[in-house]
């Protein structure tokens, strides 16, 4: 799942401009480094990126719609309450990235690793996330209702009041997760199948109006 990246990136010198350039001339951006640049509030349609990384970049409040990710790593960037929906994310690492308030609606991530993040109310509706690995994140309060995901992972991972309403987690394995408060539909027909510990489940139980004993 690692981002197949060039032997060599050239640096970016105009970040902004490197961007509208590409829009305008409808071309990929490719095998570049984008370091430090203040993307924030930026408004574009249809970007590709092609072995680039972005780092420590801020990018917050941006409406970035069908934006194509392949082979992309953002390390550190700040993507709070950006707009990235309809994207494409393949063989792309979010590292220690913030992306607070972010919305990621009916986006597709392919092969992709979200490690170290901060992703608080988030909104992933209707995303499809396949191969995807998500360790050491905060969904807490995110909305990731109607997802369509296979082999996916989720390992010390907050949902501490995030919606999981119309999204199966049966299968997957959630022992190492925080589940407090966990949003589902009435009938908690999500959480079938889903594999927790002893402890989590005596918690969920609750949901169902059970009283559990020692």
């Amino acid at each position: 799942m690692t981002a197949r990246l060039p032997s060599r990136l050239e640096p970016a010198q105009d970040a902004s401009e490197l961007l509208a350039r590409a829009e305008r001339e409808e071309r990929a951006v490719e095998g570049v480094h984008i370091r430090d640049a203040d993307l924030s509030d930026s408004r574009f349609f249809g970007l590709r990126f092609r072995g680039v990384v972005l780092e420590n970049c801020r990018m917050t409040g941006c409406r970035w719609e069908h934006a194509d990710f392949m082979d992309v790593v953002l390390r550190h960037c700040d993507l709070s309450n950006s707009d990235f929906r309809d994207g494409y994310f393949e063989r792309v690492s979010l590292d220690s990235c913030k992306a607070v308030g972010a919305n990621f609606p009916e986006a597709s991530f392919r092969q992709a690793e979200v490690a170290d993040c901060a992703l608080s109310y988030a909104g992933f509706d209707r995303a499809v996330l396949r191969d995807t690995v998500f360790s050491r994140t905060d969904l807490s309060f995110a909305a990731l209702t109607e997802c369509t995901w296979k082999r996916v992972a989720f390992e010390q991972t907050s949902f501490r009041g995030a919606s999981v309403l119309h999204t199966p987690l049966a299968g997957l394995d959630l022992t190492t997760c925080d589940l407090d408060s966990l949003a589902a539909s009435d009938t908690n027909q999500e959480l079938r199948g889903a594999v927790v510990t002893a402890m989590q489940a005596a918690e969920l139980a609750k949901r169902l109006g059970l009283i559990v004993r020692d």
